[in-house]
């Protein structure tokens, strides 16, 4: 067998790999998908007050829950991630529409509470983001399109199995 025989059977044995390795790994990934969608969303579910943009500094109908779970939102998105500063709710309900979840925590909370929080947030897989919020009447709150899950404590395992359970299920399949 010559040379460039050799590197061709290669290049074919190589490129059979890679075709049979990434449809595994696709239909690994599609099945861990249609498992977790499967399961019912966890939380209350609020009524849905719809996606309707409106400007920056326009007013619009009030949410009906706190923190939102659906309604008017600016063009946009809050971007995934743990947030320093505040960001508008019009910003995180269009990550929402997107997919996110949202891990709230009471503004002020004792640190090592919050780092509780940012240890599970971290150890969950998905599109989410964690900020704080000022008018918060409990410790933890975690919202995706229109549910929402207050919690009285931290409790790490909720969180995550939230994040995991509620993520990607928005009306619009985009960036968070």
């Amino acid at each position: 067998m010559t040379t460039e025989h050799k590197i061709i059977g290669g290049v074919v044995l190589l490129t059979l790999v890679l075709i049979i390795g990434g449809a595994w790994l696709a239909d690994k990934s599609g099945k861990e998908d249609r498992e977790r969608l499967d399961k019912s969303p966890i939380g209350e579910k609020i009524d849905d007050l719809g996606g309707m943009h409106v400007a920056r500094g326009e007013s619009h109908p009030a949410y009906n829950s706190n923190p939102p779970t659906s309604g008017p939102h600016w063009a946009g998105v809050a971007g995934p991630g743990i947030k320093i500063e505040a960001v508008p709710d019009e910003l995180v309900l269009h990550s929402m529409e997107h997919g996110a979840a949202v891990v709230w925590y009471r503004e002020g909370l004792e640190q090592s509470e919050v780092d509780k929080i940012k240890e599970a947030f971290n150890g969950a897989s998905g599109k989410k983001i964690m900020l704080a919020r000022a008018d918060l009447d409990v410790p933890v709150a975690l919202t995706s399109w229109g549910y929402l899950l207050k919690l009285d404590s931290i409790d790490q395992e909720k969180i995550k199995e939230f994040i995991e359970t509620n993520n990607d299920r928005g009306p619009e399949k985009a960036p968070i």
